[in-house]
């Protein structure tokens, strides 16, 4: 009898590791992803772009996918104030969101160039829950020390 009770107890110990794996293992394997076309609003609702987000080898990337110029904008510009390669380069398709790394729902250890200024800053982004909105925040040594607009996935 002691050894019946003996291996139901093991398989129930078992039974149990394997459904808090499953658990557990589940929301990591279900997470969206910042991979995608992002509506760009600044913190006055105005809309300037939209923003393909790609990822490769574990590593994402934003470039401007179009912008929404105003009335008298240059309809071409071009990054005139950007440093080293970028120098000069259009602003449409320009990268300008570089080595963001994954972790859940945070994307860290990134870079954000603003193309009117050249201005780069640290940066990290945070995706909501259902993947709909994307928290960008640029600053300068501290995140709390910079600017975070909030856009939102392009269907």
């Amino acid at each position: 009898m002691s050894l019946w009770i003996d291996q139901w107890r093991e398989l129930g110990l078992v039974l149990s590791l394997a459904t808090c794996a499953l658990v557990i293992s589940e929301p990591a394997a279900s997470l969206p992803s910042a991979a995608g076309v992002w509506k760009q609003v600044d913190e006055h609702g105005k809309v300037g772009a939209l923003v393909t987000i790609s990822e490769e080898d574990g590593v994402y990337t934003g470039r401007l996918s179009k912008l929404f110029l105003d009335p008298g904008d240059d309809s071409d510009p071009v990054c005139t104030k950007c440093p080293g390669d970028k120098l000069n380069q259009p602003v449409l398709g320009l990268t300008f969101i570089e080595g963001m790394k994954q972790s859940g729902l945070d994307y860290e250890d990134g870079t954000i160039l603003d193309p009117e200024t050249g201005d780069i800053y640290h940066a990290k982004m945070r995706l909501s829950p259902d993947g709909n909105e994307l928290n960008v925040r640029g600053y300068v040594g501290l995140p709390i020390l910079g600017r975070t607009q909030t856009w939102t996935r392009v269907e």
